[in-house]
């Protein structure tokens, strides 16, 4: 009786190590399909700011307000949560405001990275390219 429980237990983990495989493995091509999909809208949408001025200054203003926007408000919810009396420990304005000083920081980075790459069009596509290649590989070989 000890043995054919033994036995129905390493069958059953052997199902749920080769359940839990597959569905890992269908996880990581949805990514690497999402990955691809976002590195050629980043190529397309940086080969239409290159050929449209309009479009480059549409994409610098609204890049411009997204990080006024998050500054504004890095700087108005310790007031309001001062205000209104909330968490007056200070833990957490300080951790929100953390938060949104880290995104303003990485909006920045962002939009620097995408008006390097626009000075470096050429380089900025091959190495687009590259990762596309890249990631395609990956997915034939799963």
């Amino acid at each position: 009786m000890e043995d054919i429980k033994t036995l129905i237990i390493g069958i059953l983990g052997g199902v749920v190590v080769l359940a839990l495989s597959k569905a890992y493995r269908a996880y990581r091509i949805k990514t690497l399909k999402q990955d691809i999909e976002f590195l050629e809208f980043e190529k397309n949408h940086l080969a239409e700011m290159k050929r449209s001025s309009v479009e480059r200054n549409r994409s610098s203003f609204r890049a411009l307000f997204a990080v006024l926007m998050f500054i504004a408000l890095a700087n108005f919810l310790p007031i309001l949560f001062s205000l209104a009396g909330l968490f007056q420990s200070g833990h957490f304005n300080m951790f929100v405001n953390l938060i949104l000083w880290g995104m303003v920081l990485g909006l920045s980075g962002k939009f620097w990275r995408r008006y390097d790459n626009l000075k470096n069009f050429k380089e900025a596509t091959q190495k687009m390219e590259e990762k596309l290649a890249r990631l395609k590989e990956k997915i034939e070989s799963k």
